[in-house]
């Protein structure tokens, strides 16, 4: 078993070394999601002036980083994304999905703009 899934399975946090400084972005994902698609993902990305690098792709929040987009199946309090949308794979297979999500970077986009 994967050890992040096992530390996610019961429940425990995770903690990072104060040396090792994290990434200045989260992204959330299902345990079990697959992101091979990063072109989707970066694409996205790109739309708000982020790269993959400067995320962190996660199942659980993290302390510290701005958690960017929330794609998992059960969106759990608190509710801090910019993005929220269905996990990555119904989205790829959703038009409306799709236009929800783009309505959303729209509106992010506009905040960072005023």
């Amino acid at each position: 078993m994967d050890k992040s899934a096992f530390l996610d399975a019961m429940n425990i946090t995770r903690w990072r070394s104060a040396d090792k400084p994290g990434k200045p972005f989260l992204v959330l994902h299902d345990v079990d999601a697959d992101l091979s698609e990063q072109q989707f993902i970066e694409n996205v990305l790109a739309q708000l002036d982020i790269t993959p690098d400067q995320c962190d792709f996660d199942c659980e929040v993290i302390k510290g980083p701005q958690v960017v987009w929330d794609m998992r199946k059960v969106k759990r309090r608190p509710r801090v994304a910019w993005l929220v949308s269905a996990p990555l794979e119904d989205v790829l297979q959703s038009g409306t999905e799709k236009r929800q999500l783009w309505q959303q970077i729209c509106s992010v986009v506009d905040k960072q703009q005023s």
